[in-house]
């Protein structure tokens, strides 16, 4: 068969979606003839059907490299370069951030019906979809020697985090806290305590914290109060470390009801904004969690912190 015959067919089986066939095909011509530019560029579109956008993007640009002149590799290039990078995020201090979050009030909403709802291992986990997805990226980077959750609710969140760290193969453990503990969830690295958010010091020592591996992470996920959230920061302000983190939960309030917490005004968000404006940057603000997927698309919105300084 010859090359044209080959390249019609192959553009052909890329219009009836058969796409592994395509593909075939190109590696077939390409055992031939490796170096040709056109074959590569279809070999391009059937890595793009078949969803492997990266290894596409690779080969468009040896593509590119190799032949400056070929502006349709360019053009792929650029196509899937900004289809693929994550939006810039910038870090910026608490009073240059806006407070409210991307997604509409009506998908919060329909959210919030089903969080409650929501198990893990059959038990009660109320976090979102995308808080879900932002603690593992944050547990496998930190890799912390110990979480410290304040609001155990059923205690899903901390079988979670203690999954989490078995998974990861991290060396820590969670010492989740509650003014009912929980006491019917095991797990070999998770401790259940009593303890009220806005009293810390009577069940956490100077003997418990130095006992406690680092980096710490601590989740402050209790009644989502301005009380409680400013009580949590203000304690372990004086025990944090730079490159330890806190993480102010359900700060969205104010997105899922602005009538009661009008502009930014939930518990949590009060507590940030006086909490982040008497710390002379010892903080951050982690802009590649909480916009990650949009901008605040989390229920912590300005709430993941690292201790900086």
């Amino acid at each position: 068969m010859s090359p044209d015959l080959d390249r019609e067919r192959i553009r052909r089986l890329l219009q009836e979606h058969r796409s592994m066939d395509a593909l075939r095909l190109v590696d077939e011509h390409l055992q031939q003839d490796p170096d040709e530019l056109e074959i590569q560029m279809l070999r391009a579109e059937c890595l793009i059907a078949i969803g492997r956008f990266e290894t596409a993007l690779e080969l468009a640009r040896q593509i590119r490299a190799r032949a400056p002149q070929q502006d349709s590799a360019a053009e792929l290039v650029r196509m899937l370069e900004e289809n693929l990078s994550n939006p810039a995020s910038t870090d910026r201090v608490a009073t240059w951030r806006n407070w409210q979050s991307e997604v509409p009030q009506e998908l919060l909403l329909r959210m919030q019906r089903s969080v409650h709802s929501y198990t893990y291992r059959g038990v009660q986990l109320v976090k979102d979809p995308f808080d879900l997805a932002l603690y593992p990226l944050l547990l496998w980077r930190l890799r912390p020697g110990t979480i410290v959750e304040i609001g155990s609710k059923a205690g899903g969140s901390a079988l979670y985090f203690g999954d989490l760290l078995t998974n990861f193969e991290i060396s820590g453990e969670v010492h989740s806290y509650d003014v009912f503990p929980v006491e019917d969830v095991e797990h070999p690295l998770v401790r259940f305590h009593r303890g009220d958010g806005q009293h810390l010091d009577e069940v956490i020592d100077a003997e418990t914290l130095a006992g406690w591996a680092r980096p710490l992470l601590v989740v402050e996920d209790a009644d989502h109060s301005y009380e409680t959230s400013i009580a949590v920061l203000r304690f372990f302000d004086a025990h944090l470390q730079p490159g330890d983190w806190i993480v102010i939960e359900d700060g969205n309030l104010s997105d899922l009801y602005p009538a009661l917490y009008p502009n930014g005004t939930s518990g949590p968000h009060r507590a940030l904004r006086e909490f982040l404006s008497g710390t002379d940057g010892r903080y951050r603000i982690a802009a590649e969690l909480c916009d990650f997927f949009a901008y605040n698309a989390t229920s912590n919105s300005n709430g993941f912190l690292e201790r900086i300084d």
